[in-house]
């Protein structure tokens, strides 16, 4: 469904007469919004209309004397075929001048609507096993995508590797799941070999090192890696700091914003920031 925003300035009432007036029909109120302009931040109430947008906010904008926007499919910036393109909003001043706006960012690859830089007060969403998931992700919608199977997994492990795990999956879920896992695990680390001895319920499995270091970081047990980090002796120190690097570097060519936030912000609590070549704030942008 398209959408009007209008300043939140202007009742609702004086609002629904003038879309009204030009043929919509609101269905709803969907909330209220910043969208940031060249003219600065302004606070829009969004509604949810049938029928066609495309022009009204030229027409709304002075009648109600206040900023009016458009949101459609007239307003898709980008190719769709590319399975990757921005969903605009067209902001018209009262005074005539207009503006497209970028409000979210489409990725067809994964299912995922995310808000841009420019609008506050936008939720992120994912399609996940045919079902929109607001985003980030709770522990009981985690569970329910656990249900669907390892296809539905792999999908929100690839979003959190794009955009952030923080923007994928809630701060509370990562913290419950954390706690669940650390009571069923006992890892012994094993230098000289350079595996790590892992003991699950009642099954045990090994894995490298440096993958078992490298996921902790991604993971966000930041605390962990470094326990590990610092009673290493000097040469796997050297080892682990070096695949600290590669990834790095491999993140940033590859554009996995989400694991370079992850390793910039784990360097800097390990005190690898020099080594990385970090100065000051991370200079990874945000997604």
């Amino acid at each position: 469904m398209p959408w009007i925003g209008v300043a939140e300035a202007v009742s609702e009432e004086e609002a629904r007469e003038a879309m009204e007036s030009v043929g919509l029909l609101l269905k709803k109120v969907v909330g209220t919004i910043e969208v940031r302009t060249e003219r600065g931040w302004i606070r829009f109430r969004v509604y949810e209309v049938e029928g066609g947008v495309e022009g009204v906010a030229e027409i709304l904008a002075p009648r109600v004397g206040a900023p009016v926007f458009e949101s459609g499919r007239h307003l898709i910036l980008g190719e769709a075929s590319a399975r990757l393109w921005d969903e605009g909003a067209k902001v018209v001043f009262p005074d005539g001048v207009s503006e497209v706006v970028a409000i979210f960012t489409f990725d067809g690859f994964l299912d995922v609507r995310m808000p841009t830089s420019n609008v506050r007060g936008l939720k992120a969403t994912m399609v996940i096993g045919g079902k929109i998931y607001e985003l980030p992700l709770k522990l009981s919608d985690l569970i329910e995508v656990y249900s669907m199977g390892k296809r539905a997994l792999e999908k929100v492990e690839k979003a959190a590797s794009v955009y952030g795990l923080e923007k994928v999956i809630s701060k509370e879920a990562l913290e419950e799941l954390r706690r669940r896992r650390e009571k069923r695990i006992r890892v012994e680390v094993d230098y000289e070999t350079g595996f790590v001895l892992i003991l699950e319920g009642g099954r045990i499995r090994t894995a490298p090192l440096r993958s078992f270091f490298l996921d902790l970081i991604y993971e966000g047990r930041v605390e962990k890696a470094k326990e590990i980090f610092e009673r290493a002796p000097e040469q796997v120190r050297r080892e682990l700091l070096e695949a600290l690097k590669e990834d790095y570097e491999a993140s940033k060519a590859m554009g996995l914003k989400g694991r370079q936030r992850a390793i910039e912000r784990a360097a800097k609590e390990l005190g690898l920031a020099e080594e990385l070549g970090l100065r000051g704030d991370s200079s990874c942008p945000s997604a």
